[in-house]
């Protein structure tokens, strides 16, 4: 009886403990690695909300029309000790320069950000290259 008992518990747990896991997505069907996108804008908005952070860049064209790119980044805690934080974003609004991923789908100014560059040459990366000497080494 005791066995059974446990066993009525721990099915409907392991299925709570996998559930989060279904639901979570792979970078290459939402977004083309095969592709980048280089822009500039002014960061209007941050969700910095796990499981991914969400970055608003507001960027003006030629003509002058500004459009807000959705960038989809890594989580909040990837970026502890790295001195970016939503505050960081929000408080400069210097002008910032991107690279991002863009959408697979063709979905227009939609992304996964990959480089955050600031004009006096603070770059945030999430791109391994970037991180590991070696790595950048044999890219070239």
């Amino acid at each position: 009886m005791r066995g059974t008992s446990r066993l009525a518990w721990a099915a409907p747990g392991a299925l709570l403990f996998a559930l989060p896991l279904l639901a979570h997505h792979s970078f290459s069907a939402e977004f083309d690695a095969t592709k980048t996108v280089t822009l500039r804008g002014v960061v209007s908005k941050v969700d910095w909300i796990n499981p991914h952070i969400f970055i608003y860049v507001d960027v003006k064209d030629d003509s002058g029309k500004t459009t807000t790119w959705a960038l989809q980044s890594l989580p909040p805690l990837f970026f502890r000790g790295s001195g970016l934080t939503k505050d960081v974003l929000l408080s400069n609004k210097q002008e910032v320069t991107f690279t991002a991923n863009p959408a697979k789908d063709g979905s227009q100014a939609y992304g996964f950000l990959t480089k955050l560059g600031y004009p006096d040459g603070h770059v945030f990366s999430m791109s391994p290259q970037d991180a590991d000497p070696s790595l950048r080494k044999a890219q070239k």
